[in-house]
């Protein structure tokens, strides 16, 4: 009798969801969370595995700040329909006759596979990734062996919603000519930024917005200043320092290469902080693109800055993220060897 009662009330789970699809409203995102449904005595084991194995990054700004927070749910709450963005479905064999697996099993049509993604299952624009294991421990290696499909796809998704929510409005044309003019770059600039410096002979420019302070700041150097991680970061702080009267902080600085437009593309986070004598003291995160120029012996470095004392920065990184990475060089074949 309690596994029919349990059946009946997939049963009516399942109308439900289909009832839904057939009126779906858009999905939201705070860029932050991912709400996950698991077994109740697998809550804390998963909460654990996802922290070191797939939501394991964070931006130091300086304080660390989660780039993703698992939020972890009874599998019960996923007959609720969730307008979140992006969600998850964590099933395993044990314990047995769990509802998350025959809800798992259901969607995937008992499928093999350990991950399948479904889209738009409650809302538009919302994934849906379920993963089935044997058991707890299965699920690390599930997790490092898909992590970087997963994150690319939530990362999609992301820039989807940043376009919709940000960048539909009106934009800067003046500075965006600007910056396609002297660097070749189709950059989607808001409104509300300004030119705070430039100079073209000098290859820079420096654009900037007001509270929540970002910053923008591309120019173009010799290449081999960039040719090892230590030497890059001491190329960035000169720069810095000679231009933006700041310094590129040595704290917990990271390397990573990430891919845009099917090309791979060195990229730093980083810590800056005004100088000591500086009358106002700040600081904040920063990220750095490095784009290396074809034909010639010069790299484009693109930075964005967030200065938002005291508040959460992931949000307006992400945002920065977003303008640069959408903003590859028009032309990237054009050049020459002696340009």
């Amino acid at each position: 009798m309690f596994a029919k009662k349990k059946n009946k009330k997939i049963f009516i789970f399942f109308f439900i969801a289909s009832f839904w699809s057939c009126n779906h409203k858009d999905s939201i995102t705070n860029f932050k969370d991912i709400d996950v449904y698991t077994s109740f005595e697998n809550i804390e084991s998963i909460n654990n595995i996802l922290d070191d194995h797939l939501f394991d990054f964070k931006y130091y700004t300086p304080s660390p700040q989660n780039r993703y927070t698992a939020r972890i749910n009874n599998a019960n709450l996923f007959l609720e329909k969730n307008n979140n963005s992006i969600m998850m479905l964590i099933a395993t064999d044990e314990p047995q006759d769990s509802i998350v697996l025959k809800i798992a099993d259901k969607l995937t049509e008992n499928s093999k596979n350990n991950i399948t993604l479904v889209n738009d299952f409650y809302t538009e624009n919302q994934l849906l990734f379920i993963i089935k294991a044997k058991g707890i421990v299965d699920l690390p290696i599930i997790f490092d062996t898909n992590k970087e499909w997963i994150l690319s796809k939530i990362k999609d998704n992301e820039f989807l919603k940043l376009n919709d929510q940000n960048f539909k409005g009106t934009l800067n044309d003046t500075l965006i000519q600007n910056v396609n003019r002297n660097f070749n770059l189709n950059m989607k600039i808001q409104e509300d930024y300004h030119l705070i410096k430039q100079n073209t002979d000098e290859k820079y420019i420096w654009l900037g917005r007001a509270y929540p302070y970002r910053w923008l700041f591309l120019y173009e150097d010799i290449q081999e200043y960039y040719n090892s991680n230590k030497g890059a970061y001491q190329r960035l702080n000169q720069k810095f320092e000679n231009i933006l009267d700041i310094n590129a902080l040595p704290y917990n600085a990271q390397f990573d290469n990430v891919i845009i437009k099917d090309d791979e593309v060195r990229k730093i986070y980083g810590v800056y902080g005004t100088k000591v004598d500086a009358e106002n003291v700040t600081g904040g995160p920063f990220i750095t693109y490095l784009f290396d120029i074809p034909k010639t012996n010069k790299v484009l470095i693109a930075s964005g800055f967030v200065n938002f004392p005291g508040k959460n920065k992931v949000y307006h990184l992400k945002e920065l993220e977003y303008i640069i990475e959408n903003s590859y060089r028009i032309n990237k074949n054009e050049g020459s060897e002696n340009e």
